[in-house]
């Protein structure tokens, strides 16, 4: 065997894996679906989603609205977590917690990364950001495959 083939196959596999999960938890994820999310990128050291600004998903100002900001950190933080374990299919999250940082009035963008990507336990950190990169929230999510 060539050196350098293997890895760039397991590579490749992994990366048809990584965007199979993306496709899934876009289009498949009723809620995701609902709230027109995409992901920009999904592989083992980062997934980052972005949500659109739409009136509905406010609260009674121009700002999203904290449970839609909540859920966003929580979809964020579950897929980091699958993708650091090479998981595939569903992920509960144990627990979240969440810093409001600032009003989230334009489209955000959040990144998660997963800190400890353990065997039964998983724990990521998310950062939302608003078009103009300004911090709006940042939550820890911890999460299991059962």
């Amino acid at each position: 065997m060539v050196a350098g083939v293997s890895d760039q196959g397991a590579r490749t596999d992994a990366a048809a894996r990584w965007s199979a999960q993306a496709r899934h938890f876009e289009t498949n994820v009723h809620f995701n679906r609902a709230t027109g999310l995409r992901v920009e990128r999904w592989d083992d050291q980062q997934v980052v989603m972005v949500l659109p600004h739409e009136e509905w998903k406010c609260n009674s100002t121009t700002g999203l609205h904290g449970g839609v900001i909540a859920a966003l950190a929580d979809t964020c933080g579950t897929a980091a977590s699958l993708a650091a374990i090479g998981g595939t299919g569903f992920i509960a999250t144990v627990s979240m917690q969440i810093n409001y940082l600032s009003v989230a009035d334009t489209t955000v963008t959040a990144t998660g990364v997963c800190i400890k990507p353990g065997r039964r336990i998983q724990v990521s950190e998310v950062k939302i950001t608003d078009a103009a990169g300004k911090l709006v929230a940042a939550a820890t999510v911890t999460s299991t495959q059962p």
